[in-house]
């Protein structure tokens, strides 16, 4: 596979919108490394010569796996550190897309099984932490030919898989090369393709208001009155911030309401909230024990056609254990009943929070908080990150990042190329290329994100004269 056609294929598989394009490229064991190999029964040369080059794989490098003779040899991976986990694997499931990858084997009949886990839960044993069912092939080319395979899902049965296992918990798949045989032949293989990845940024609660140096939200509406710069009233081991947020509560308004939208895009997938595997949390000091605090994700636009249209899901709740004095209030998920909650708001529409403190009272006290963390921020713009038969814009790496970063770019011809950096709210706050030159290949820029304030920024290639796009996280 030559150099641009592999760059060009990393950057355009995420937006392609046929089920088999819609996987992301894991491993092409030269240019695109997005896994590791946390464990192999047998030894993994991750830089192999290709030992036969064809028009199925002509990739000069590949991956040669010796299997040990393990009745079920496993060859374990995990997406890096930077993309995190695996995206939502239902559609794998389903079968409406697929995992494949590049195989060549000493003979055909050779069955191959992936599975996909959370290797948090896989650590306790089978079948814990398995993913619902398996995903099979079997070779058919033949002996020493490279080949195609494109996995099928089977069901698994009762006792073969973990049913607390959902589509949004998997972090890890497990490949069976010849499984339930002692075979010991080398294989080889390449150009690996699964669900797609999701950043780590989006895989972990983030810091997003501290009312100092980390203002990642807005505030358009209080029902009360809410001061984004007031004074810590008793700094403490709990909160020795210098500034907070004040809010005194309007007690006329039953429901009283802060709400919080997102400075630039939205929020991340948040079904990992509604499932309990992450937690926004919230420091808090109230005038009195037991008060109730609550946090709605919602879609802006359909609150404005009233309650409970904009509502995902259900109700995030906390409860205040001392009075005067800071904690940290982790909010807990309560799934809303029949017509508490909009079921057209899915996991990945939220761009709204609203904060409910003392719901259901005529409170007029005064409340106090800060540092609140909760769903990472994706930006809502569209990318496109290709241009066909012109080039390529991969995606940065590392990201989320803090110092260098890396962009590659591939040419397929000679172009001239500028690349900026642009904040949420679309001012340019960085010039990487300006009008240069560059002949077709494919090259690298690199940006120094420590110049850069934390947040979500837009990377804008323009390849004479054609725009291309990636997002970029800074912590």
């Amino acid at each position: 596979m030559h150099t641009f056609t592999k760059a060009l294929l990393t950057a355009t598989l995420a937006l392609a919108t046929r089920a088999a394009a819609a996987q992301t490229l894991y491993d092409n064991f030269e240019t695109t490394r997005l896994v590791t190999y946390s464990y192999v029964d047998g030894t993994l040369n991750q830089a192999t010569a290709n030992p036969g080059s064809t028009a199925v794989n002509s990739s000069s490098t590949c991956a040669k796996y010796d299997r040990s003779a393990s009745q079920y040899a496993v060859i374990v991976i995990n997406p890096t550190a930077s993309p995190g986990r695996m995206a939502n694997a239902s559609a794998y499931s389903a079968g409406t897309k697929k995992i494949s990858m590049k195989f060549r084997s000493p003979g055909p009949g050779v069955a191959i099984q992936a599975v996909l886990q959370n290797k948090t839960k896989a650590a306790t044993g089978y079948p814990n932490g398995n993913y619902a069912g398996t995903f099979d092939i079997t070779t058919t080319a033949a002996a020493n030919t490279w080949e195609t395979l494109t996995f099928n899902f089977t069901a698994g049965g009762g006792g073969s898989f973990d049913p607390t296992v959902t589509a949004n918990d998997v972090d890890q798949l497990v490949l069976l090369v010849a499984p339930n045989t002692t075979a010991t032949p080398t294989y080889y293989l390449d150009d690996l393709m699964g669900p797609e990845l999701v950043p780590a940024s989006t895989t972990t609660p983030v810091l997003l208001d501290n009312f100092e140096t980390t203002r990642l939200l807005n505030y358009p509406t209080a029902q009360g009155t809410l001061n984004q710069a007031a004074a810590n009233p008793g700094s403490s081991t709990a909160n020795s911030s210098t500034t907070c947020a004040s809010f005194a509560r309007d007690g006329s308004q039953q429901y009283a309401t802060i709400v919080l939208t997102p400075k630039a895009g939205k929020f991340a997938d948040v079904s990992a909230y509604a499932s309990g595997a992450l937690k926004m949390t919230l420091k808090f000091r109230s005038p009195a024990a037991g008060t109730a605090v609550q946090l709605v994700l919602q879609n802006r636009a359909k609150t404005a056609n009233n309650y409970p249209n904009g509502n995902y899901a259900g109700t995030f709740n906390a409860t205040t254990t001392a009075a005067n004095a800071w904690e940290t209030l982790t909010f807990t998920f309560t799934a809303g009943a029949g017509g508490s909650y909009d079921p057209t708001v899915g996991a990945a529409d939220t761009d709204q929070l609203a904060l409910l403190i003392a719901p259901g009272s005529s409170s007029a006290s005064t409340y106090y908080f800060d540092d609140f963390t909760g769903p990472a921020l994706t930006t809502s713009t569209a990318t496109r990150a290709s241009l066909t038969g012109v080039a390529a814009f991969a995606g940065a790496y590392p990201n989320p990042a803090r110092e260098l970063v890396r962009l590659p770019i591939s040419l397929q011809k000679a172009a001239v190329v500028s690349l900026a950096v642009y904040d949420g709210l679309g001012r340019q706050v960085a010039t990487v290329l300006d009008g240069q030159a560059h002949p077709a290949g494919t090259f690298e820029a690199e940006l120094n994100a420590a110049k850069l304030a934390p947040g979500l920024y837009t990377c804008r290639l323009t390849v004479d004269g054609q725009p291309l796009t990636q997002q970029l996280s800074v912590e």
